[in-house]
């Protein structure tokens, strides 16, 4: 549940923990204060163990998140009170050894104040998928880990962004470094930042996404990650066989399964009901000596979370990608959770665009569109020419910073870096917050490896289905939830998904296959009730009218939904 709200200014402590819980419904988390000359800092309980906060007499420390340390062992995964983990990141950059991107593995945020001097160090991960939010008031500095959190703190909460808010609905995500709110903006990733006592910052990149010669052959760049993968998941297999993993019908979570055979352990999945997607999921579970458990939602399940999840993650996030909220205590015994998450995005170029037919149609390779497309969802008859032209402009300049870095893939990084630009980041906003979630395709040198390898690798799963061939073996004849077998590569598999696919879209006309089979829910149906419509009202009738998000729009499914979730952000203010 770690995050953090920290101000040159002095914040009272009552004020800071009542700004600390806004995003929680109950379940309060305990707050850390501290304050002096230098400001005030406050900090709710990681859930993650070995990280609670460290100080001596001239500074304090802080790590948001529980990344892994590969300087050293992580034994201290286990001791609910320790402080083990902050001390030993500390130290280390005390004495100057500290080199990020190696050292500190996953999702992160550290904070070290100097309260001597009142500076401050913020170091972000990789690619900000812990994001780190700034706001300045003339001599004031806010910083905090949650958009929302430091938009009540400095009481703009009903300051919003009218651009980011139609970028959101539009894209499900808030063009970089833009948030939902004016004047607060996101800081660079993979980046040191010293905040001076004169309210100079300095920022340092350790690490840029630089488009270079990837240097090895196809096979033995699947070796490297095989053995990153391996690596990442036994620094906390070595210390507690206490886990869980997440399972589906898909081949992540197979792939996830072999790294993790050898340890007993329960596995998740949840859905409306058990469909094809389960009894797959079932049976993966069986092949790789998991126990299944399977959790069931009720039809408006995803209606019901909205307010939770949306105060949860914060503003400019798809909140309905917190597929876990509802069903999180459960994970909680764990001393972790492994997931499989962004393997599509950095492995297997689900950010690449794709043309037409190869979109729509899973038997017909993957190829790439060669048009830019960033904008194709911006319908400029929809809004005000003044709003419509300035999102445009935010989102060419974004392009425009990614180029720095790539010339070829400019636009597949342009929805990677930061995380933020990746509408599925909410996952990882929201399971960071509920358990102990470790997802091992987000290692360091994944995102390296991802950054340096020709895209058309990772086109069609060429890359990925080498990578994850030899985990596969024993489940090589179960089907793909999408109806092919992620052993094979996708010449082979071209055919099979053709006769799945055909046979699939007959079974429906016919009425032989029927029912939702997939991981999703019917959202066509939560949509179309009378609940949802009810809710929508509820809404729209609360005093505040926006007209620029009550108009009635030719919205896609998407982006209705994230409609109807700024509508209650905007009118619970």
């Amino acid at each position: 549940m770690s995050d953090f709200i920290f101000s040159n200014v002095n914040i009272k402590e009552k004020r800071m923990k009542s700004v600390l819980h806004t995003i929680y419904k109950s379940d309060f988390p305990q707050v850390s204060y501290f304050h002096g000359s230098w400001g005030s800092l406050g900090i709710t309980k990681n859930i993650y163990n070995g990280y609670e906060p460290y100080e001596t007499e001239e500074y304090i420390s802080v790590i948001i998140g529980g990344p892994l340390l590969t300087f050293r062992s992580n034994s201290f995964i286990h001791d609910e009170q320790s402080n083990e983990g902050t001390k030993a990141i500390f130290q280390r950059w005390r004495k100057n050894e500290n080199v990020w991107d190696e050292d500190i593995n996953g999702p992160y945020a550290i904070l070290i104040i100097n309260k001597i001097t009142s500076e401050l160090l913020v170091v972000t991960d990789i690619m900000s998928f812990v994001p780190v939010y700034e706001s300045r008031n003339n001599n004031s500095i806010y910083l905090s880990s949650h958009v929302d959190m430091i938009a009540k703190v400095t009481e703009k909460s009903d300051d919003f962004d009218e651009v980011s808010l139609i970028d959101f609905i539009l894209h499900g995500t808030v063009t970089y470094p833009y948030t939902a709110y004016k004047n607060i903006y996101q800081i660079q990733p993979a980046s040191e930042h010293y905040f001076n006592s004169d309210n100079t910052t300095q920022v340092k990149a350790y690490w840029e996404p630089y488009e270079s010669k990837h240097p090895m052959s196809i096979n033995h760049t699947a070796k490297t990650i095989r053995r990153e993968l391996e690596g990442y998941i036994k620094l906390i297999t070595s210390e507690t066989t206490n886990i869980a993993q997440f399972i589906s019908g898909g081949e992540d979570s197979r792939t996830l399964s072999a790294l993790l055979e050898n340890i007993h352990r329960d596995s998740f999945i949840y859905l409306d009901n058990m469909n094809r997607e389960g009894k797959i999921a079932r049976k993966i579970a069986s092949k790789y000596n998991a126990n299944f458990n399977l959790s069931t939602r009720e039809k408006m399940h995803y209606l019901h979370i909205l307010e939770d999840c949306s105060d949860l993650i914060g503003a400019g996030a798809e909140y309905h990608h917190a597929h876990t909220y509802g069903f999180h205590k459960t994970l909680n015994k764990y001393d972790g959770v492994f997931g499989g998450l962004f393997s599509d995005a950095l492995l297997k170029g689900a950010r690449i665009k794709k043309t037409k037919f190869s979109k729509k149609f899973i038997f017909i390779p993957d190829t790439k569109n060669k048009n830019e497309l960033i904008n194709e969802e911006v319908n400029k008859n929809a809004f005000q020419n003044n709003v419509i032209n300035e999102l445009i402009e935010r989102r060419n300049r974004h392009l425009e910073f990614i180029k720095k870095y790539r010339n070829k893939s400019a636009e597949e990084w342009f929805e990677l870096w930061p995380s933020s630009m990746n509408r599925n980041i909410a996952n990882v906003y929201a399971n960071r917050r509920l358990f102990k979630s470790y997802e091992p395709f987000l290692s360091n040198e994944i995102v390296k490896m991802s950054a340096s390898i020709p895209q058309k690798w990772k086109l069609n799963r060429s890359l990925f289905q080498k990578v994850a061939k030899p985990y596969l073996k024993k489940s090589k004849w179960v089907f793909h939830g999408d109806g092919w077998l992620p052993y094979y590569s996708y010449r082979v598999n071209s055919i099979i998904s053709f006769f799945t696919w055909t046979y699939r879209q007959f079974g429906r006309r016919l009425g032989f296959v029927k029912g939702n089979q997939g991981p999703w829910t019917e959202w066509k149906e939560v949509i179309n009730s009378e609940e949802w419509i009810e809710r929508v009202n509820k809404y729209k009738s609360n005093g505040k009218k926006i007209t620029f998000i009550e108009n009635n729009l030719n919205y896609s499914i998407v982006q209705e939904i994230a409609h109807v979730q700024v509508l209650y952000q905007v009118k619970k203010r």
